[in-house]
């Protein structure tokens, strides 16, 4: 009898121990899984879009307010679309016009929603209004396709 209480201790002091040190990875994976998930639409602004467009062959910006219902609709869809497109290459961000009204005036965007796609600092395509998620996806695969290809369209586009 001694010995299985023994052994018992020692085995629930074994499983004490994993469970513990499961517990304390989970926390780190859900701490990366939320610093990356805030990090899937990059905030634009007047100051970061240089940094942002440099580091990133294609932008896909949303111009946005936080008073716009179909922007929150719009912006649910951008984020889902990142978080599958998780790519070096490719960011999404988006730009609050009424903090970054000069943004806007510098893209041309009167309406918003309106979301740009943007490659090697040119826009290539706009899309204005609440889109759905698989025509969004569908533009954004064109415009990736056609850079794996040698960039035709892009080059036809700033002639």
């Amino acid at each position: 009898m001694w010995c299985s209480d023994r052994m018992g201790e020692t085995v629930s002091g074994s499983l004490y121990q994993v469970a513990r040190t499961l517990k304390d990875e989970l926390l780190k994976i859900g701490d990366i899984i939320s610093r990356r998930s805030s990090q899937i639409l990059v905030d634009i602004d007047n100051e970061n879009l240089p940094k942002v467009l440099s580091q990133h062959r294609v932008a896909v910006i949303l111009f946005t307010a936080e008073w716009c219902g179909r922007c929150i609709l719009m912006q649910d869809i951008l984020t889902r679309i990142a978080s599958r497109l998780f790519r070096d290459d490719i960011v999404f961000g988006r730009v609050d016009v009424d903090r970054a009204f000069s943004l806007a005036e510098r893209y041309g965007v009167q309406h918003i929603p309106t979301t740009l796609i943007i490659v090697e600092g040119r826009v290539v395509d706009a899309l204005v209004g609440s889109v759905s998620e698989e025509k969004l996806l569908e533009r954004i695969n064109r415009e990736l396709t056609d850079i794996e290809k040698g960039g035709k369209r892009i080059a036809e586009k700033s002639k």
